[in-house]
C-alpha cells in the first residue's frame, strides 16, 4: 500500500477573490467599455488596486445571478 503524501499549502487550489475588469467583461461576453461604464456609474462594485480595476468574486456571482 502506498503512503499518503502530506498536502501542503502550495498544493491547495487557488481561489480567486477578484478578477480584472477586462477578464470580467470577457467572461460575460460584454465589451470592456460597457463594463467600465457600469463600474463608473456604480452599478458594478469594483476595487481599484493601483491602475487596475478589479471586480470582487462576490460581485461577479451577484451579476451572474441578478444581471447588470
Amino acid at each position: 500500500m502506498r503512503k499518503q503524501e502530506k498536502q501542503t499549502v502550495m498544493d491547495a487550489p487557488v481561489l480567486r477573490r477578484a478578477e480584472g475588469l477586462r477578464e470580467f467583461a470577457e467572461s460575460l461576453s460584454i465589451s470592456y467599455d460597457s463594463a467600465f461604464r457600469k463600474a463608473v456609474s456604480g452599478e458594478l462594485r469594483t476595487v481599484r488596486f493601483g491602475r487596475r480595476i478589479l471586480v470582487p468574486a462576490g460581485e461577479v456571482e451577484r451579476v451572474i445571478k441578478e444581471g447588470l
